[in-house]
């Protein structure tokens, strides 16, 4: 009974987070989804493969390469091929999507830094995390 009363409230937490977080995205016009992926590809110092960026994010190759397309069509990132190895590619943010996630990022951290003057203070939210981390972890 516990494990579904994790599994659903989850659920119920990522859903509200998508719906709370939806507004900041919107204005620049990304979703959180590709959120995930700007915010995962600035924080690489050299163009990452699409295999390693899947596994960071945990959805699968195929899921990845749609929104990486996605991503291109809108000028955020761009896929080279990898000169080590003709049947990958690498992914890195444009000048367009680093500029995005410098004018995201800081309503996304103000954000995140309200919910600990709520219910939670900084350390239980950092607790959470890794505690959320470790179960994707042992989930994989």
């Amino acid at each position: 009974m516990a494990e579904r009363d994790l599994v659903g409230s989850v659920i119920q937490l990522a859903n509200l987070l998508t719906r709370r977080l939806g507004p900041i995205f919107e204005r620049a016009k990304i979703t959180p989804q590709q959120w995930s992926v700007l915010s995962a590809l600035s924080s690489e110092d050299a163009p990452v493969t699409l295999v390693a960026l899947s596994r960071r994010l945990g959805v699968t190759k195929q899921n990845m390469t749609g929104m990486i397309a996605r991503l291109e069509q809108l000028g955020l990132a761009e896929r080279n091929d990898d000169p080590s190895d003709l049947r990958s590619s690498r992914v890195q943010l444009t000048r367009r999507g680093r500029g995005t996630v410098e004018k995201v990022r800081p309503a996304y951290e103000e954000w995140l830094a309200s919910l600990g003057s709520g219910s939670l203070s900084e350390r239980e939210i950092q607790t959470l995390t890794r505690n959320v981390e470790r179960l994707i972890q042992a989930l994989e």
